[in-house]
């Protein structure tokens, strides 16, 4: 994205607004945009690097309109009171993502129903400092969302075989130590990146990738793998994904491994993991209760909402599953400032607790950086 110019004609058209919406500020007056984003002229300079689809979910935008959003929002900051949006960079091509209307706005439905609340001028941080004028550091900020045009980002999320996003096997950040959050849980949230829409096309193709590439040898076949994981395919990630899954488990096996004359080792636990997911608490809870379902509970604005505890770690939410309990919290209460570890209860032997003060009693608190 650093590497795009935009054409001399438009950035001269741009700084002339921008010198107005600057005055404007200024002035304490009025700000006026213009929406020189929308023009073919910049667009179509965003639509040569990935093709015509959603940076965001990945969807074919066909006979839609291809909106762009701005990835710090121009206006305003949803949460965040007081704050301008980052007003100066309106007219700035690095901070432009070609978005679907859903992912951008939240227009689109599902079953009837409105599926996440989408990115619109949400741009929440989970660490750093944020920027609220021009002269600010932006590299101070270290942003919730995952940016599709951050060179790792994308690596965060990952996928499994029924289409569903998930969150890589990259080990958490500080950051996401430090708030208890996973930022590609939350990304998969806010954007709704699981809906009933993109789950099964998602799945299908997986399918599809996996029937492929066992006749790889053949070109023709070739080829349609290629077509389905090329960067302008629709849910290319979870196509390359499905194709990497496959080479590795079609690669011969290796030789097995000498018995072991030792003990196996105890499981255990990482206490920085530990802040963010419940994977390595498991084994402090009845198997049994486990496999049945353990119930979880967290009261909101006088609500009572009601969870449940799987025995792989996941926390099933009206049928969608969490990893993190902070996100899982956000989703049933709609708010974006919940703490899952304080939200959420269970009653172990009779006794009920949060999660955290049942985490502080097997984890050893680690210094937040």
């Amino acid at each position: 994205m650093q590497g795009l110019t935009a054409p001399p004609a438009w950035a001269a058209k741009a700084k002339r607004t921008l010198d107005a919406v600057r005055a404007a500020v200024a002035a304490g007056t009025e700000r006026e945009f213009n929406s020189h984003w929308a023009e073919d002229a910049v667009r179509d300079l965003l639509l040569g690097l990935v093709g015509v689809k959603c940076w965001y979910c990945e969807t074919l935008i066909v006979r839609a309109d291809i909106t762009v959003d701005h990835f710090r929002p121009k206006s305003e900051v949803l949460d965040v009171p007081g704050h301008p949006g980052y007003w100066w960079l309106a007219y700035e091509v690095s901070n432009y993502r070609i978005a679907c209307k859903h992912c951008n706005s939240g227009g689109a439905r599902y079953n009837g129903v409105r599926e996440g609340r989408a990115k619109g001028s949400q741009f929440p941080l989970i660490g750093g400092t944020r920027a609220r004028t021009s002269v600010d550091d932006l590299n101070s900020e270290q942003p919730l969302l995952l940016d599709p045009a951050h060179p790792s980002d994308p690596d965060l999320l990952g996928f499994d075989s029924a289409g569903y996003a998930r969150r890589s096997s990259t080990p958490y950040s500080p950051a996401e130590t430090n708030r208890g959050v996973c930022r590609a849980d939350e990304t998969i949230r806010i954007l709704a990146l699981n809906d009933s829409h993109l789950v099964p096309l998602r799945a299908r193709l997986i399918r599809e990738v996996t029937v492929l590439a066992r006749h790889g040898d053949l070109t023709d076949i070739q080829q349609l793998v290629d077509d389905k994981v090329g960067p302008e395919a629709p849910y290319s990630a979870a196509a390359a994904m499905a194709l990497a899954l496959h080479r590795a488990v079609a690669q011969p096996a290796a030789a097995p491994a000498t018995a072991a004359t030792t003990p196996a080792a105890a499981p255990t636990t990482d206490p920085a993991r530990s802040r963010v997911d419940l994977h390595d608490l498991l084994q402090h809870l009845d198997p049994d209760d486990l496999k049945a379902g353990i119930t979880l509970t967290g009261r909101h604005e006088k609500k009572v909402h009601q969870a449940v505890l799987n025995h792989e770690g996941h926390i099933d939410v009206s049928g969608r599953l969490w990893r993190t309990p902070t996100t899982a919290a956000r989703v049933a209460t709609g708010s974006n400032k919940i703490n899952g570890w304080d939200f959420w209860h269970l009653t172990i032997g009779g006794v009920e607790q949060t999660l955290a003060e049942f985490r502080a009693q097997h984890v050893p608190p680690i210094a937040l950086v």
